[in-house]
């Protein structure tokens, strides 16, 4: 077994183990090994592993391939054999596991070892056959309060951990329930507009036997609305005699004589309400109780709190990452940024739309399995999609083994026809480099044609309200798409307009005879690039 020592700029380390007869390494997500810093290029080199052997072969970089000072093509890799690329070294290991032995510790935690002294009497029992009654209440005091105390320790410890609101509401239940007057309770939680949007279930103390029926339960009004404006806890000693709540029916018919109800609070926001009551016993609940039942609501609101900006927070990160696989980072953060002007409609811009397609694709695949075809479409797409984005562009479809984008939307660079073409230049050299590896990769080689065209479009979020997609539209995005279908293998085809927008000196183009497309009822005039012909861009 074979794997590479990483060492980057910053000091940081890392291992990739050559378990792949080929690995890719470079600056674009696409590749197997991701060096993300400008001094590597974006489809650098490729590790190619044949008969027990390693090779590193230079794909066209920047910097190179530095092996003992000189910059090489390809080169065999020995044992701690060091490649530099860019500001990476990456040292070449053959590892033998033949004299690895590995022990395991024999750890034994002191919890464990407490906990199988076994469980001490309480302090009461040891001191019961004392003559000593007010000793003995005191410690039963101090006792409790030690219960009550862990009970919110517990709380703190064990709720910060809780991964949905199931979960909080069924351990704030299990935690109420140890104070000791309690004998039923619920959890309710409110929408963002202050409605009951879910109550958990009424939860007792005692279930019921022989076919008996739980007590009729409906929360008082009064307690709900009490708690909604001042937002403090409550505390019923006595139902039957307190003023705040002598008109209540609710509490007449549900038959309560000592109840406790605290909001659920996290950052000025009420979540909603924790109850829980005593039918029988006036006075059931002390004031200590009552404290600690206000402490577990309120960790049970900051734990309702974290666990919602959580879930925010996880659905912005899912919505941007699902944007940043389609839209270029100009899309991406204009629509983080100000997600209110996402509506339909568009505007007129002067954009360059690119089409590339893989030529005779559909017959290569039939000769492939399913997976394969999947395999092959998903790396070139990867690339492609690198590609689109370093040269300022948006990505704006896939179709079926073809790519659409748009360079100039929605935010123009001012050399949009430039990036276009060079971006397309990069895709045909990228086609070139995966050909130069397919027996490596098993893979049959690939072409690929390519159209651009220039002019104005109405570009801006089109569909429907329920699903809204950044694209552009007009006569200008269709005769891309036909100078792409006029496109032979390896060759871009592109229109005057492109033409108009290019520096000469840098874009080698040759006339083409004027193309008949498409709902065109003139000849387009295009032209050739001809990319074999200039040096690839720094990348």
């Amino acid at each position: 077994m074979s794997r590479i020592i990483i060492s980057g700029p910053d000091g940081k380390r890392g291992v990739l183990e050559l378990t792949k007869p080929l690995v890719s390494i470079g600056r674009g997500s696409a590749n197997d090994l991701v060096l993300q810093d400008s001094s590597v290029s974006r489809f650098h080199a490729v590790i190619k592993v044949q008969n027990g052997k390693a090779f590193i072969a230079d794909r066209d970089s920047t910097n190179g391939i530095i092996v003992g000072g000189q910059r090489v093509d390809e080169w065999q890799l020995r044992d701690n054999d060091v490649a530099r690329l860019g500001s990476y070294e990456l040292r070449y290991e053959e590892v033998r596991d033949s004299g690895i032995l590995i022990k395991s510790a024999d750890l034994l935690s002191s919890l464990n070892k407490v906990l199988r002294r076994g469980r001490n009497e309480d302090l009461a029992t040891q001191v019961a056959g004392q003559d000593s009654p007010e000793l003995i209440q005191q410690i039963r005091r101090l006792e409790r309060e030690n219960q009550l105390l862990s009970m919110v320790y517990e709380a703190g410890i064990s709720l910060s951990s809780k991964l949905s609101l199931d979960e909080i509401s069924e351990q704030v239940m299990n935690l109420a329930f140890r104070i000791e007057g309690v004998e039923r309770g619920f959890m309710e939680l409110f929408d963002e507009n202050g409605e009951v949007a879910r109550q958990s279930e009424v939860r007792y103390r005692r279930p019921v036997t022989d076919g008996a029926t739980q007590p009729r339960f409906i929360l008082s009004r009064a307690i709900r609305e009490r708690i909604r404006r001042e937002r403090e806890p409550i505390l019923v000693t006595d139902a039957n005699t307190d003023e705040r709540f002598a008109g209540s029916e609710s509490m007449r018919i549900n038959g309560l004589r000592s109840a406790m109800c605290a909001p659920l609070m996290g950052r000025g926001k009420l979540f909603g309400i924790l109850y829980v009551d005593n039918l029988a016993r006036p006075h059931a609940f002390t004031q200590d109780e009552w404290n600690v039942f206000a402490l577990l609501a309120t960790q049970a609101g900051a734990a309702i709190d974290t666990l919602t900006a959580h879930e925010q927070i996880a659905r912005q990160v899912s919505q941007r990452a699902a944007l940043e696989r389609f839209l270029s980072p100009e899309v991406v953060e204009m629509v983080a940024q100000h997600p209110e002007d996402v509506r339909l409609g568009g505007d007129n811009q002067k954009v360059s739309v690119l089409f590339a397609d893989i030529r005779d694709f559909t017959t290569l695949s039939e000769k492939m399995k399913p997976e394969k075809v999947v395999e092959i479409l998903n790396h070139y797409f990867t690339h492609v999609t690198d590609i689109i984005f370093d040269h300022c562009g948006t990505l704006d479809k896939f179709l079926g083994d073809g790519v659409m984008a748009v360079f100039g939307a929605p935010v123009s660079r001012g050399n949009d026809a430039q990036n276009a073409v060079s971006a397309a230049q990069a895709i045909q050299r990228l086609v070139a480099e995966l050909n130069r590896d397919s027996a490596e990769r098993q893979w049959p080689q690939i072409h690929v044609g390519i159209g651009i065209n220039t002019g104005s479009v109405i570009a801006g979020n089109i569909g429907s309200p329920k699903r809204i997609d950044y694209t552009v539209i007009g006569d200008t995005v269709n005769t891309a798409s036909r100078l792409m279908s006029s496109a032979a293998s390896g060759k871009i085809i592109i229109s005057e307009h492109t033409a108009a927008d290019l520096p000469p000196e840098k874009f080698p183009l040759r006339a083409l005879e004027p193309l008949r497309v498409k709902g065109k009822s003139k000849p387009v005039r295009c032209f050739s690039v001809e990319w074999r012909k200039t040096k690839a861009a720094k990348a």
